[in-house]
C-alpha cells in the first residue's frame, strides 16, 4: 500500500478556504495524482483541504471519504516571549538545546505541554484504526499484514498534523520531526508500506514534500508555514 500524504494547497486562513494561488495549485496537483494513479481519496473536513481536494476527486471521478481525525492539530506553545503559536513551530534551536533530544515521553514539564502525550496517542489510536481498516495491524513498530493491498490513496490534511502523523508512521520523536521537516502547500508525501515478507510492513517515506506539479507547470512554491529563510 502507498499513502499519498497531502498538504493542502496555499491557505486563506481569514476566509477559512484557499488564496488564489492555492486554486492554481490544487489544479496542477490533480493532474499530478491522476498521473501517478489513485485508488481512493481522504480528506480533513476544514476547509482549505477540501476545497484542494475537490480538483482531485472531480478530475478522476471519485467520491471522497472525510476523515475527522485527521484536521489540523490545535496544539499550542509558547514562543520565546510568552505568545503562543502553534507547537509544530517551536523553534528548532529549542529543542535541539536539550540532550537526549525530548520524545514523546519526555516533552518539556510546560503546562502548555502536559497533554500532548495524550493527545499524540490520540492520533496513535486513530491512525491504527484507519490503517487496520486497510488490511494492516500495528504490532509496536511494525505492521502484521492482515490483507495484503497494492492500492494507492491520497489523504489531504494540514501541516501539523501531517508531521505528527509522520513522526508517528515512521517512529521518530514528533518534537524532532517538527523541528527538522516542512511540507510545502499542495505538497505530497509519500509513505510506502514495504512488505518484505508475507507476515510484516515497515512504512518508509519515499518521497518528502514533493512539489514536482508545481515545477511542471511554472507555478511557485508557496512558503506559508514556514518561519524563516523564507525570501
Amino acid at each position: 500500500m502507498k499513502i499519498y500524504l497531502i498538504r493542502h494547497a496555499e491557505p486563506d486562513y481569514a476566509n477559512h478556504t484557499i488564496t488564489a494561488a492555492g486554486h492554481l495549485e490544487a489544479q496542477a496537483l490533480a493532474a499530478r495524482l491522476q498521473e501517478a494513479g489513485v485508488d481512493r481519496i481522504y480528506c480533513s473536513p476544514v476547509n482549505r483541504a477540501v476545497h484542494t481536494m475537490r480538483y482531485t476527486a472531480d478530475r478522476l471521478g471519485m467520491e471522497p471519504v472525510i476523515e475527522p481525525w485527521t484536521r489540523e492539530l490545535n496544539w499550542q506553545a509558547p514562543d520565546d516571549q510568552g505568545r503562543p503559536i502553534a507547537a509544530w513551530n517551536i523553534p528548532g534551536e529549542a529543542v535541539r538545546a536539550r540532550k537526549p533530544y525530548p520524545g514523546h515521553e519526555t516533552w518539556p514539564d510546560h503546562e502548555s505541554y502536559r497533554d500532548y502525550a495524550a493527545l499524540y496517542e490520540t492520533i496513535v489510536s486513530d491512525s491504527d484504526a484507519f490503517l487496520l481498516r486497510h488490511g494492516y495491524e500495528r504490532e509496536e513498530g511494525r505492521y502484521r499484514i492482515q490483507s495484503p493491498s497494492r492500492e494507492a490513496i491520497a489523504v489531504f490534511c494540514h501541516l501539523g498534523f501531517g508531521l505528527t502523523w509522520l513522526s508517528h508512521l515512521l517512529e521518530i520523536p514528533f518534537p524532532l520531526v517538527w523541528s527538522s521537516f516542512w511540507l510545502p502547500p499542495s505538497s505530497v508525501t509519500t509513505i510506502l508500506f514495504e512488505e518484505r515478507s508475507e507476515q510484516w510492513a515497515v512504512p518508509r517515506c519515499t518521497g518528502l514534500g514533493c512539489v514536482a506539479h508545481l515545477h511542471k507547470t511554472g507555478l511557485p512554491v508557496s512558503f506559508m508555514g514556514l518561519m524563516a529563510n523564507n525570501g
